[in-house]
């Protein structure tokens, strides 16, 4: 029997890999006689660079400027052979920094993440990969845009720094004539672990802007600066507005102003996660499929990681079980969409503190249970 590993991370406890370790360490001390294949998965979130790393690939170093402008130092990978960069936006603009700074949306800037692909563009990157989870921007990817040589000017002509959130309807002309030269070829790639259009009742303002910042009130003057926006880099290229684009709302609509710089398709991130590790391939040499989250929830049921995997398991035939720090959903939800069976990792009464400590332990022993279960259940079979 051989039983594929595919772990998301448990955030705040344990990183995809450790998760994937700590499985296969529980399924060698148990009776269960089988081998495994492990592999870290992400949707578009963080864990997007750990789970896109292979041996071809290097982690490197950059300092870039932060959403309020201090200089962050911060990872992003360098596949040489691919000469493609992957860059998660959250390590330059997500809410690790917010947690120091706070939030403010109408200051926040994508700056930062321009930057890491013009690190990118240093080392001769052709295509770079820029996982959207996490951001705490609502600048329409304008501080990107800056840090690749585009500029900004009001409706008098004067030129604006770094404008975010309701400062984008302050935009009446966007000049692309200063672009890096050496984007010209590069192809953009946006991991998105949601597929939100950039106005509207599911647009970028209205369904995420709240939790980074934005007060119910002024909701739609945000809306309307994304609009705004995206009309004026519309024009600028030559091209349609993105309001109504799929995943052009994911990230605060980090697309509009990427797709300025290149050429930029989104998509879905487990998807680019999946066709990474040829994961079709795996599915058919596997019986089992052993995934697992921090939190499984209502937001897991629209595709992220675990009930991704779990529903490419399906159409192959698999059966899919997974583990969790905390099960929020009813198991048949979870049935639904080729989880067959789920397991809370908690072992007692413990604060959010030492759940996360003891993430490791916790796993290992509900999943040796699992497998002893599913041992036993073959010999009486």
């Amino acid at each position: 029997m051989k039983i594929l590993i595919a772990c998301d991370k448990f955030r705040g406890s344990l990183t995809a890999a450790e998760a994937n370790a700590a499985i296969a360490d529980a399924l060698a001390a148990s009776a269960l006689d089988a081998s495994c294949l492990a592999i870290a998965i992400a949707d578009g979130g963080e864990g997007t660079l750990a789970a896109l790393e292979g041996p071809g690939s290097r982690r490197l170093e950059t300092t870039v400027t932060g959403p309020y402008g201090k200089p962050l130092e911060v990872e992003w990978l360098y596949d040489e052979a691919r000469r493609r960069g992957v860059i998660e936006l959250a390590v330059a603009a997500g809410h690790g920094v917010a947690a120091e700074e706070g939030y403010d949306p109408d200051r926040a800037s994508s700056v930062g993440v321009g930057e890491l692909i013009r690190a990118a563009l240093d080392e001769g990157a052709r295509e770079v990969v820029i996982a959207l989870g996490g951001s705490i921007t609502v600048d329409g990817g304008a501080g990107a845009l800056e840090a690749l040589g585009g500029r900004f000017f009001d409706d008098k002509g004067a030129p604006l720094a770094r404008p975010a959130g309701r400062g984008l309807a302050d935009v009446a002309r966007v000049d692309l004539s200063g672009l890096d030269a050496r984007v010209r070829g590069l192809s953009i790639v946006l991991a998105a672990d949601v597929d939100n259009p950039l106005i509207g009742p599911r647009g970028a303002a209205r369904v995420f802007g709240p939790q980074k910042g934005v007060a119910a009130a002024d909701i739609d003057d945000f809306d309307a600066a994304l609009a705004a926006f995206d009309r004026a880099v519309a024009a600028a290229r030559s091209a349609d507005t993105l309001a109504n684009h799929e995943f052009a709302g994911a990230a605060g609509g980090m697309m509009v102003g990427l797709s300025a710089i290149a050429d930029t398709a989104a998509r879905d991130g487990f998807q680019v996660v999946a066709e990474h590790h040829d994961l079709d391939a795996a599915m058919a040499d596997v019986a089992l499929v052993v995934t697992g989250e921090g939190s499984l929830d209502s937001q897991s049921l629209g595709g992220k990681g675990p009930v991704a995997i779990a529903r490419a398991a399906a159409a192959s035939g698999v059966p899919a079980i997974a583990f969790a720090g905390r099960l929020a959903v009813a198991a048949e939800d979870l049935r639904a969409h080729g989880i067959v069976a789920a397991f809370a990792i908690g072992r007692g009464p413990a604060s959010l503190e030492e759940a996360l400590a003891a993430g490791a332990d916790g796993l290992h022993e509900t999943a040796r249970n699992a497998f002893d279960l599913i041992a036993a259940a073959r010999r009486l079979s």
